[in-house]
Parts: structure tokens; C-alpha cells; sequence
């Protein structure tokens, strides 16, 4: 749909998509982002969300800096899988890091092939709250500097960054990767199995 511009109205009620589980979008050359700031609480029985060759998209789930945690601690989302491909022009999954105003917490898998102006995958809340990740696979995304998007001001917490299902990691093709996380924070992954690297010659790993 080359004209396409926005999926989804903002006339509507929120709980318009409460039974929606799977988004597949393909080839809207118009669109620049997925789900807009004033869908938050639509997509909650979201599970999978594939995005592919979408030539404007720049943003996945858009974050109005005017929003704040509501009284019950935020929006707790179903979403279990990302796919996105061939993206050249998605800059950010979240337009900015959602601390706490959206959860991710069942997440279980996040695939990114060919996005080549990505230069990390989650903001640091994110990372630190997807206790059911089980894989990442990140692949010819030339722009990536990081899998966590490093915080200035947290670089020197020695907290862990602990993921405890992650069982496997790819990295292909990422020639400007240089760290899974920029800081000092141990990495706690107790039931890795396969960590699989291709290409990314920059990658500092301890």
C-alpha cells in the first residue's frame, strides 16, 4: 500500500483492538512509524508484530515525552515477538525509552535483519525488564553501535544486566558493533547456550 500513512485512527475508542494478537505489516512505502503515542493501551493482547519493507518507517512504537507512569506502574503489553526486516530507515524501536510507561515483560523474541539505520536495539529499561527473553538475533544492521543503548549517567552502575532465559544471540554483519553494552555492568545470562558472532570485528566482549 504505497499511499498508506497510518494504520490506525485516533477517533476511536482504546479498547477498539483489546482482542487483536498478530500485526503484519508489509510494503507501506508511506509510513513512518508504527504505533503512535496515543495508542498506548490498544495493542495489550498483542503477541506478534512483524514489520517488513517498509521503506519510511522510523520508529516502532512512538513515546510522547509528555507521558508519565500512571498509579498502576504502566501499561503491561502481551507482545512475545518482533520481527522487523528491511527497514533502512527505522532509527529506534521506541522513540524514546519508555521507562516504565509500557512493559515488556513477556517478550520472547526480537529478530532485526537488515535495518540499517538501527544503531542499538533496547532502551535500558527495556533491557532490564524482559525477564522471558529467550533470543536475539540482529543481522546486517551497519549503523549498530549497541545491543543496549547506553545511559551517560548509569555508565559506571555496576548493576547486573541480567537476562535470565536468553538462550541465544546471534550478531551478523555488524561492522560498527562495539558493545553489547557500553558500562561497566556485568551480563548474566545463567541459560545461554549458543552466542553466534559473523562479522562484527569491532565487538568488545568480556
Amino acid at each position: 500500500m504505497d499511499r498508506l500513512t497510518d494504520v490506525w485512527q485516533t477517533k476511536v475508542s482504546v479498547d477498539s483492538f483489546s482482542s487483536l494478537i498478530s500485526v503484519n505489516i508489509k510494503e507501506c512505502n508511506k509510513l513512518d512509524r508504527i504505533f503512535s503515542s496515543h495508542m498506548e493501551g490498544w495493542f495489550e493482547s498483542l503477541k506478534n508484530l512483524k514489520v517488513s519493507r517498509c521503506e519510511s518507517v522510523e520508529v516502532i512504537f512512538e513515546i510522547s515525552d509528555s507521558q508519565e507512569i500512571n498509579a498502576s506502574g504502566g501499561i503491561e503489553t502481551n507482545l512475545q515477538v518482533i520481527l522487523l526486516k528491511y527497514l533502512p530507515k527505522l532509527k529506534q524501536l521506541w522513540s524514546t525509552d519508555p521507562d516504565g510507561i509500557l512493559n515488556f515483560k513477556e517478550l520472547r523474541s526480537i529478530e532485526v535483519y537488515s535495518c540499517y539505520g538501527l544503531r542499538n536495539l533496547f532502551p535500558a529499561s527495556i533491557a532490564n525488564d524482559v525477564p522471558k527473553l529467550e533470543c536475539i538475533s540482529v543481522l546486517y544492521c551497519t549503523l549498530m553501535v549497541e545491543i543496549v543503548a547506553s545511559q551517560e549517567a548509569s555508565e559506571d552502575n555496576k548493576d547486573p544486566l541480567v537476562f535470565p532465559e536468553l538462550t541465544y544471540v546471534a550478531l551478523y554483519d555488524l561492522p560498527n558493533i562495539k558493545h553489547f553494552c557500553k558500562g561497566r555492568h556485568p551480563i548474566k545470562c545463567p541459560k545461554l547456550k549458543g552466542f553466534s558472532i559473523h562479522k562484527c570485528d569491532n565487538i568488545f566482549i568480556k
